[in-house]
């Protein structure tokens, strides 16, 4: 396979194709307006040439005129055309083509009138000249030289006192030979420096897409206030949250559903379902904490504590019901337990290399043990939790729950929100209310 950027020998083309074309589009990007100047500017001076022509030379006005306005009007014609040479190669056989129409020309008259030692080799030379202003590509000064010196041997030959132009055609030469190796040197140079410039570009494209990897990695392990502040440079980040709503939920009968499946299947299981969770997580514009084994925990309040927090997280658990329903497993669809709390907590970062934001309090452990005793198919919350949702919510009171390491509470089973709040179901009505 060839080294990126090879070259071909003559025409110093890009073996790869597609980096041909890169390079054919930047290049006439970059060179058509110089190309236009160049063109123009080769309509006034033969606009000019007229005038001048017929005082300088033995030449009659008409055919000085003829000549004259005829290159004006072709090279007023390339610039007409340059709208249909978007590629490095077309703006250059344009370019070929007028500047061999010109040398012929200008040959010609310089014979007809008499000048072609000084004036003629003059003229030639300011084409040679304005070949490297215009960094004509190699293949096409190769062929427009070709072409001059042919028209200059031609008239060289038809010219009565040939003797005294032999400085003349060495002057010739010299000009083609170096405008030829100074073009070739120059386009390799560039060719160069635009793979150069491809590589630094698709490293940064690569480093940018590694950096939106980390980001989504980072945002998918901790909440994005706190990877804002990791990223701002704290280090030691410990919060106290007068109040949060945090969310358990749990697969119903995970354990021997994954007895009966295989480990690659168990995955995909888990990780199809808590994908969509966390899809809900971001459009309820609230956290996901982490997953453990086939549980998951996320919380509301984090960054924003006045913001509905726990309308925001009941609404997540009634769509986390609605998204696990469409999951099925074995013939049947996935159930959850859903468990949800509100009260004060702690959270932080621990860890030094592997970071991770974790709760503590008794909140959490409430909402854990509410999971655990939740009916499937609805949300288990707290009184604190209804107590603020209580004009919003369809449910029905649970009565009292011993919890496991703390007092009863009084418990409620929601099956629907009403009222739009930011996420997923803004907009749209909740489900009416079971029974």
């Amino acid at each position: 396979m060839p080294e990126r950027g090879a070259q071909r020998r003559l025409s110093l083309a890009f073996l790869d194709r597609k980096l041909e074309e890169r390079y054919q589009l930047a290049g006439g990007q970059e060179g058509i307006s110089g190309f236009r100047m160049i063109a123009l500017a080769s309509a006034v001076i033969w606009a000019v040439a007229a005038f001048l022509l017929p005082v300088a030379t033995g030449l009659a006005p008409a055919v000085s005129t003829t000549a004259t306005t005829t290159m004006a009007v072709l090279s007023l014609v390339g610039v007409v055309l340059s709208r249909w040479a978007p590629t490095l190669d077309r703006q250059h056989a344009l370019a070929a083509l007028l500047t061999s129409a010109n040398a012929l020309v200008i040959l010609g008259l310089a014979l007809a009138g008499g000048v072609l030692p000084g004036y003629g080799i003059a003229a030639m030379l300011l084409l040679f000249v304005w070949g490297i202003v215009a960094r004509t590509r190699f293949v096409y000064a190769g062929i427009r030289t070709v072409v001059m010196g042919a028209g200059f041997i031609v008239a060289v030959l038809l010219y009565p006192d040939r003797e005294v132009l032999a400085l003349d055609l060495l002057l010739f030469m010299a000009a083609a030979a170096g405008s030829l190796l100074g073009l070739r040197i120059l386009e390799r140079n560039r060719r160069r420096l635009f793979v150069q410039n491809v590589v630094i570009q698709e490293q940064g494209e690569r480093l940018a897409e590694e950096m939106a990897r980390s980001e989504r990695l980072i945002l998918n392990m901790l909440p994005q206030p706190i990877a804002t502040r990791l990223r701002a440079g704290e280090r030691t980040i410990a919060d106290d949250y007068p109040s949060v709503t945090v969310l358990f939920a749990d697969i119903v009968g995970f354990t021997p559903l994954a007895a009966r499946l295989t480990a690659h299947d168990v995955i995909e299981v888990l990780s199809g379902l808590f994908s969509a969770f966390d899809e809900l997580v971001e459009a309820r514009g609230v956290e996901k904490i982490k997953t453990i084994g086939d549980a998951y925990l996320a919380v509301g309040g984090i960054g924003d504590p006045g913001d509905d927090h726990a309308g925001r997280v009941v609404g997540l658990g009634l769509d986390m019901l609605e998204e696990a329903a469409r999951h099925v497993v074995l013939d049947q669809p996935v159930q959850l337990r859903i468990g949800v709390h509100t009260g004060p907590a702690v959270g932080g970062v621990i860890g030094s290399r592997k970071f991770a934001f974790d709760l503590w309090g008794d909140t959490i452990n409430v909402a854990s043990r509410l999971q655990a005793q939740a009916s499937p198919g609805l949300v288990h919350i707290s009184e604190s939790t209804w107590e603020l949702l209580r004009d919003r919510c369809d449910g029905k009171a649970e009565g009292e729950h011993a919890l496991r390491g703390h007092a009863p509470v009084r418990t409620f089973a929601v099956t629907g929100l009403r009222g739009p709040t930011r996420g997923a179901d803004v907009g749209r009505e909740r489900r009416p209310a079971a029974g």
